[in-house]
């Protein structure tokens, strides 16, 4: 029924899919409670973490003094970004770029994959 020389590898792709098969069930499982963060509380925990407690107007003047110091560093910065726009539409076009052939590509690596399987197979 099935070949000694190809027994090998019937069995390698058997050990190797059960890997993988259950990867996917434990990356799909109950959510770790560091993943879960703020969506696994209730809304009115969501919102009573996000209020500011026992704030003073001292902590209010510290804050938008860091808001603003945090827009010039961000205006400094992004009049010193325009040389890397040439970059990022090169790359953004070598992405479009791949992406389409791949997708293009794929029905006949999977026809080919599945062609050399029915020849290997006989």
């Amino acid at each position: 029924m099935i070949d000694k020389n190809k027994l090998p590898f019937w069995q390698l792709s058997i050990l190797f899919g059960l890997i993988t098969i259950i990867a996917l069930g434990l990356s799909y499982g109950e959510p770790r409670e560091a993943v879960k963060g703020m969506m696994g509380q209730s809304m009115g925990d969501m919102m009573g973490s996000e209020h500011l407690k026992n704030a003073t107007i001292q902590d209010l003047i510290r804050q938008l003094k860091t808001d603003k110091a945090m827009a010039n560093t961000v205006n400094d910065s992004s009049s010193h970004d325009s040389h890397h726009e040439g970059t990022n539409s090169f790359l953004k076009t070598m992405h479009y770029l791949t992406t389409a052939t791949i997708v293009l590509m794929l029905p006949f690596i999977i026809a080919g994959t599945i062609f050399l399987t029915i020849v290997w197979m006989k």
